[in-house]
């Protein structure tokens, strides 16, 4: 597969930093995750709150109407990498996209989107994946691979992987597998559309170029 001839959409918030800018963060952590997933599904079962839309519902929108101006078909394989609650792939369900693919690495996160979805009736696939891990990249990408990767926060959670449970460094192992866990799951004509709050356009750039050539960006607030 030719990387070159990918393409990805970024869009980017904040300012310059270093990867030594951060250290590890119970984020980066699956238990983390886990623990907070439990509770949304408790809380969907009592009052049938989803849970919080990571990065807000202003930037969903804006990843969502990307996708509309671009992907005219309606059946284009679109997977959503760390999805969560499932929240971006329910508006593209809306939107009349028709194979949605989410995965994560939390088995509680996929049950909560398992359980939205069925109760909003949307056909939409959940799958719990190790998206760091070769093997399971290209069982979920399969034969064909995704017309469109999204990513809202999900290599900002893996940029504060700890290194093991007691460390404070980050896991640079996880960090370089990332963009090639992309590549992996993409089309050789897919788009990777991926939104951050910790790097800065230029940042993602130069961490995903050497993969992926840039097409675009979506226009958003910087702080």
């Amino acid at each position: 597969m030719s990387s070159v001839n990918h393409e990805s959409a970024e869009q980017a918030n904040g300012k310059g930093h270093d990867e030594a800018a951060f250290g590890a963060s119970k984020l980066g952590r699956k238990d983390h995750w886990n623990s907070v997933y439990d509770r949304e599904i408790n809380n969907f079962k009592e009052t049938g709150d989803i849970g919080e839309v990571w990065f807000g519902e202003d930037t969903a929108s804006k990843m969502v109407s990307w996708v509309c101006s671009n992907i005219d078909d309606p059946s284009a394989r679109i997977l959503d990498v760390g999805c969560g609650n499932g929240h971006l792939l329910l508006e593209l369900s809306e939107e009349g996209y028709t194979n949605l693919v989410g995965t994560d690495y939390s088995a509680q996160a996929i049950e909560l989107a398992q359980s939205i979805a069925q109760s909003r009736q949307a056909e939409i696939t959940y799958v719990e994946q190790d998206f760091l891990d070769a093997q399971d990249v290209a069982r979920v990408a399969g034969d064909d691979g995704f017309d469109v990767v999204l990513d809202k926060g999900t290599y900002d959670a893996i940029c504060l992987k700890p290194k093991d449970t007691q460390a404070e460094s980050v896991d640079q192992t996880a960090i370089e597998a990332y963009p090639v866990s992309v590549v992996g799951s993409l089309k050789d004509s897919g788009v990777f559309l991926i939104t951050s709050c910790n790097w800065t356009e230029d940042e993602l750039m130069e961490r995903f170029e050497p993969y992926l050539q840039c097409v675009g960006r979506i226009k958003h607030r910087s702080f």
